[in-house]
């Protein structure tokens, strides 16, 4: 069972990006841990019947198979499932900063943006996947609230796209400003007027704080609302609220600029954005004190006009009217400043030739008369005036002040600031390409790669899928590495075991382990090698060889890039960064495919799942492929394992759809695209219930309903060398006879969803037909969970056998009959 899950008090972003999840991981149920916070609480009970949320302690947490955990990352805020950590995979998306402690997620994206929605959209899109208007207003009400309506600092240009694409699916626009923007409550009202009386402002370094403090005995109502308020009314850079509740205070922060106040509460045990914290903490006095002093050490460095000037500065020297306006035009600037040199490089400035002024000069009949009885003030700062100082100049100066250093009677200028300036933003240095991957990969892999930076200083690469997924900002649970000749496989794996506990696997024929560590994640190492085809299709040859080698046996450029652990070098010989750009799948060789025509089944499955696009040259490689010679050939086992990992995916349909339109389907497989809709009521539910493994029995269901389709299926099953019980369940699934099918479809599960998909209408008589009491029914009889439960089961299933009961409600009388048996009494 996999569970979608978020935090206690969901909001909005939490919400919305539980229910985009829920579409992106199909079949998984949505947990609630504790209540819904603000406005939520009134819109919540009006969606009950279309949002399926199930409270957190409903859920055994037992069968939990997978988390995908959203807009959180802290194991302390997810209730019973904390439990997991560490023992199942969890994929998590959130939008604040990582901190020491996160989850050790094996997939995900975890990134700076205005809201967790905003990373999950883009994953929506490339699915293709279509949202109903409750979805894509849900979606779009969490990226107004943690955004301020696309005006909080932490918004992204990521936010805008995504509100862009859930306005086209649907969004109701006017009902999320309903829902987010609600009329403050008494309550909130109350707590306002008390920050209000209470609030003072505190300037340090230039930054303008306002601390503001309330009590209150009762109920809390969400507070972010009321700290923009006071900002704005207060014309404030940042605002800490400190509210006193009965035993414990909460402190929350906000932030325009220059404050990571995620990082400033982090010192007193809270969390947060850069832009928005909050903390608990138990002495208020000591941890107020403790923030205000160390405010100056959270600051960043403010800036000087130095730094954003525009320098150098071009001048005018005393001329026309005429004259000063024709340079200004010519040089499209609204004003230049007018000087008279001086000795030693100085100037003396006389003012500011502006061009509206010289225009209405002009048109007064002036041209001709000197430009300096028309010249506006001209201020002059020193360099190192700190820009919170500016604009109060900028205001007298006509939206222009000069840069310099005073020189006796003169000035050296340095340059010009204008109110455009201010507005502009300073372009964010951009990190290695080697340091953007490494921050990119979830918490439990960056982890590993990590304690092997340290480990290994030199010779282990991170290859493949792990590098491409990287860059598309995208993560799975497994990692790729390569090791150079000198390192041994073994001995990677024992150490990360050693470290991190888990199990590996060793296949001393072919230099490769799996490590499977014990939150999750799967690390394949392989020594670096090369391959040598003897004949096309043929399995190759290898033998050891240094990474430059290793990357030339791979299938498309994309996947032939490779990080070095020691250096973060990231090595592209074949111009897979270029591609990945463009999202094309591009093979290394033109007899790429002719060696390997599993890898065009393997281009398919990626292409489908990242919306990438075959190459031109890719598309010319494939004839040739495809030729009966060469298919003759081909390893079948490599065929079908490709066949069976494109079915794992979300989006086999795509993939399948594509081979067929490449011209592939029926040359690598003799089969022909099957119809949609049976896939899309295929359900996953009755597999999971009944124990049977989700992952092999959602192969397994797709793969009979795909062979359902084709023509002579028990042939294709044969020569696809399916299991005898497999090729069994398909005979039962043709002869479609439900009296004899009934006999073996228990036993031959994933037959009984493929029933169901077959023939929705049968739903309800297989459900009766085959329901069989279980020990759920047992505990709603009042039974209390203990070994009798197991030994009435056992009766009930004896009497199941002996054709002593034959329906369920046969069973359910019976169980009566043995509670109510003096050794099976309810207890009082």
């Amino acid at each position: 069972m996999r569970v979608v899950v978020a935090h206690e008090n969901l909001d909005f972003d939490a919400l919305g990006s539980m229910v985009l999840a829920g579409r992106l991981f199909p079949g998984s149920v949505l947990a609630l841990i504790g209540g819904l916070e603000g406005p939520l609480k009134e819109i919540a009970p009006l969606l009950e019947d279309r949002l399926d949320l199930v409270p957190a302690a409903e859920i055994p947490v037992e069968k939990v198979t997978e988390v995908v955990l959203v807009d959180n990352a802290r194991p302390e805020r997810i209730g019973p499932f904390k439990a997991l950590v560490g023992r199942v995979p969890f994929q998590v998306y959130d939008h604040h900063p990582r901190a020491p402690g996160d989850v050790p997620a094996v997939g995900g994206r975890v990134a700076q943006v205005g809201a967790t929605v905003s990373l999950l959209v883009p994953l929506v899109r490339e699915r293709g996947l279509t949202l109903t208007p409750l979805e894509a207003t849900l979606a779009y009400a969490g990226l107004w609230e943690d955004t301020g309506g696309f005006s909080f600092p932490s918004t992204t240009p990521l936010d805008l796209e995504a509100a862009h694409f859930l306005a086209q699916q649907g969004a109701e626009i006017p009902r999320v400003r309903e829902w987010v923007r609600p009329q403050l409550g008494e309550e909130a009202r109350e707590i306002l007027k008390s920050l209000i009386r209470t609030a003072k402002v505190v300037e340090r370094q230039g930054f303008r704080l306002l601390l503001a403090r309330a009590q209150e005995e009762g109920y809390v109502p969400a507070l972010a609302p009321l700290a923009h308020t006071l900002l704005d009314l207060h014309e404030a850079d940042g605002v800490l609220l400190v509210l006193r509740l009965a035993r414990e205070v909460l402190l929350i922060a906000r932030s325009r600029e220059r404050l990571d106040v995620g990082r400033w509460l982090s010192q007193v045990g809270g969390g947060g954005h850069p832009r928005a914290a909050f903390a608990r903490v138990r002495g208020v006095r000591n941890a107020v004190r403790r923030l205000l002093e160390s405010l100056p050490q959270y600051l960043e460095p403010e800036p000087t006009l130095a730094e954003v000037m525009s320098a150098p500065v071009e001048t005018l020297r005393p001329t026309t009217v005429r004259e000063a306006l024709r340079i200004l035009e010519e040089r499209g600037y609204g004003a230049m400043p007018v000087v008279e040199p001086l000795e030693g490089g100085r100037v003396r400035v006389l003012g500011l030739a502006r061009r509206r002024d010289l225009r209405k000069a002009e048109r007064l009949g002036l041209a001709e008369h000197p430009v300096e009885g028309f010249l506006a003030r001209a201020l002059v700062l020193p360099p190192e005036t700190p820009l919170s100082q500016v604009e109060p100049h900028l205001k007298a100066g006509g939206g222009r002040v000069l840069v310099g250093e005073r020189l006796g009677e003169g000035v050296k200028l340095l340059g010009i600031f204008t109110r455009t300036d201010l507005y502009r933003k300073k372009p964010a240095l951009e990190k290695p390409l080697g340091e953007r991957i490494l921050e990119a990969l979830p918490e439990g892999a960056r982890r590993v790669v990590l304690a092997l930076r340290e480990a290994f200083p030199q010779g282990i690469y991170l290859v493949g899928g792990a590098v491409r997924d990287a860059l598309l900002d995208r993560s799975g649970p497994d990692l790729d590495l390569v090791l150079e000749p000198g390192i041994r496989v073994g001995e990677v794996a024992h150490f990360l075991v050693e470290r991190f506990g888990g199990s590996y696997g060793l296949h001393y024929a072919f230099g490769t382990a799996r490590v499977h560590v014990s939150f999750g994640l799967t690390v394949d190492l392989a020594e670096s090698r090369e391959e040598v085809y003897p004949y096309p299709g043929a399995l190759p040859q290898v033998r050891p060889a240094p990474i430059a080698k290793d990357l030339e046996r791979r299938d498309y450029t994309v996947n032939a890039m490779a990080l070095s652990l020691a250096t973060l070098e990231l090595l592209d010989p074949y111009g897979g960064l270029e591609d990945l750009r463009n999202r094309l799948l591009r093979p290394l060789h033109p007899l790429s495919f002719v060696e390997d025509p599993s890898r065009i089944v393997r281009g398919a499955r990626l292409a489908a799942r990242l919306a990438f696009r075959f190459s031109e040259e890719a598309l010319k490689a494939l004839p040739p492929a495809l030729l009966p010679e060469v298919l003759k050939g081909a390893s079948k086992s490599r065929l079908r394992d490709e066949l069976f990992l494109t079915l794992e995916e979300d989006t086999f349909l795509e993939a399948l759809s594509l081979l067929e339109e490449l011209g592939a389907l029926g040359p690598l497989y003799g089969l022909k695209l099957p119809p949609k809709n049976p896939f899309v009521r295929l359900r996953w539910g009755p597999l999971e219930d009944e124990g049977f493994p989700p992952g092999r029995g959602r192969v397994e269901a797709r793969l009979l309903l795909l062979l359902y389709f084709q023509e002579n299926p028990l042939e294709k099953a044969s020569a696809l060398g399916l299991p005898k019980r497999l090729q069994e369940a398909l005979a039962l699934l043709l002869k479609g006879s439900w009296e004899e099918a009934d006999k073996e479809v228990l036993g031959k599960e994933p037959l009984r969803s493929v029933f169901l998909a077959l023939f929705p209408e049968k739903e309800a008589w297989l459900t009766e037909k085959r329901r069989v009491l279980m020990g759920r029914d047992l505990l709603q009889l009042g039974l209390k969970p203990g070994p009798r439960v197991g030994e009435i089961l056992r009766q009930v299933a004896e009497a199941r056998a002996r054709g002593e009961v034959r329906t369920f409600e046969e069973e359910l009388a019976l169980a009566r009959r043995l509670i109510g048996d003096g050794s099976f009494s309810v207890p009082q």
